[in-house]
């Protein structure tokens, strides 16, 4: 970042310290760097990783902040070795490519003996003990305004990176919510079954915020029951897609495209590093099967509404059932005239009518024909209600209409 750009963020980060008392470090992403305004932003840090025995994520962990800040939504929220949260924003150049950003924590969520119970070691404890605890709500604000602030710095609008499916704060209250839980529950690492058949018949029934919100509540436990260990959440990751995949193909979706997601789908789960990353790509993803069960439904219908169609004008001059033309469709007859009107805004019955009709017209250009030869061409085996029909579409009898044709 240039002199201007670092100024300003280490202003902001001061404000940010002073009003929510929490640590707030300027990141220069080009030069990789960070802007400590006190040694003091790096204790948890340190006691990490001297307690625990391996480094905690330092610079690497901020600059991975700023870049998904960047490629996501403005703002990201992350979680650190210890299960703290910390939240990035990124900050742009005059070109609007990544120059850097700010970052706030490491601080808790919720209650802060809910991380303790889990830190065997008395120092790091106490060094967790003095940092502040907030609800999921509160942190979700906490990035809506370091992005806020992080934009105007940047002088150009976060959405030039774009929007991405997915709302974290949804799923911090679930984890919250799932912790508690866990610490209540003594049969808690029973699946969650209902969850499950929750998110099916949300995916069955197309209804996307729901799905959403049931998909969050069973990664919740999902994290939770696996203490946040990725390499044993990815296994569980892709049991649940099966669970999706297997749903989208009952509602409609395309078996053979559906096959090619899920082979997708297993490819990628292994490449993620972040839990933050797995959740907003099972998201997108879960958005995509649900979608793909609309998609294929319109196509599906488009092409029962073309057999319909090519069938009628192909067998006008006959008599037709609509068993008979069910048949072809494979479809119900009260399902079949359910989707043709939907689809056209005809009935079935309607349809045919006009299509005879229209053939009938250029008929009438032969002399030789008569009114009741017409009808029997056209499919209608009794003149008077040839006659009436026609009428009805036309606005005039059969004899009227070929006597304006000579007129």
């Amino acid at each position: 970042m240039d002199g201007l750009l670092i100024k300003q963020a280490q202003k902001y980060c001061r404000h940010f310290e002073n009003l929510f008392n929490i640590h707030c470090i300027p990141v220069d992403y080009t030069n990789n760097k960070l802007y400590l305004q006190a040694d003091v932003t790096t204790n948890v840090c340190k006691a990490c990783e001297k307690h625990q025995g391996y480094k905690c994520y330092g610079i690497n962990a901020f600059l991975h902040g700023c870049e998904e800040a960047y490629r996501w939504d403005g703002m990201y929220i992350f979680f650190c070795n210890l299960g703290l949260i910390v939240v990035a924003s990124f900050i742009s150049d005059e070109r609007g490519d990544l120059a850097g950003g700010i970052v706030a924590g490491p601080f808790c969520m919720g209650n802060t003996e809910d991380y303790l119970q889990e830190i065997p070691n008395a120092e790091l404890r106490k060094v967790i003990a003095e940092i502040p605890c907030y609800s999921p709500e509160k942190i979700q604000s906490l990035a809506e305004m370091m992005s806020a602030i992080t934009a105007h710095i940047s002088g150009i609008s976060h959405g030039k990176a774009g929007k991405y499916f997915y709302s974290q704060e949804t799923l911090l209250n679930n984890i919250y919510a799932e912790k508690i839980k866990s610490y209540t529950d003594n049969n808690y690492y029973t699946y969650p079954i209902t969850q499950e058949r929750e998110l099916r018949s949300a995916i069955r029934s197309r209804d996307k915020e729901d799905a959403e919100n049931v998909l969050n509540q069973i990664l919740a436990y999902i994290y939770v029951s696996n203490n946040s260990n990725l390499d044993a959440i990815k296994p569980r990751i892709m049991e649940l897609i099966i669970v999706i995949s297997r749903t989208a193909i009952d509602a409609g979706a395309d078996m053979a495209h559906i096959d090619l997601l899920t082979q997708t789908a297993t490819g990628a789960i292994e490449k993620f590093k972040t839990i933050e990353d797995l959740s907003a790509w099972l998201s997108n993803m879960m958005h995509s099967f649900i979608s793909s069960t609309f998609d294929y439904d319109q196509i599906k219908h488009a092409d029962t509404i073309h057999k319909v169609i090519k069938y009628i004008q192909t067998h006008y001059q006959s008599k037709m059932s609509l068993d008979e033309i069910a048949a072809i469709t494979y479809l119900s007859k009260t399902y079949l005239c359910s989707i043709f009107k939907k689809e056209t805004g005809d009935t079935i019955a309607n349809y045919i009518n006009k299509v005879r009709i229209e053939k009938s017209k250029l008929l009438f250009s032969d002399d030789s024909l008569s009114i009741v030869d017409i009808a029997n061409m056209c499919g209608f085996e009794d003149q008077s209600y040839f006659t009436k029909i026609f009428k009805s579409f036309v606005g005039m009898t059969p004899k009227k209409y070929r006597e304006s044709r000579k007129a």
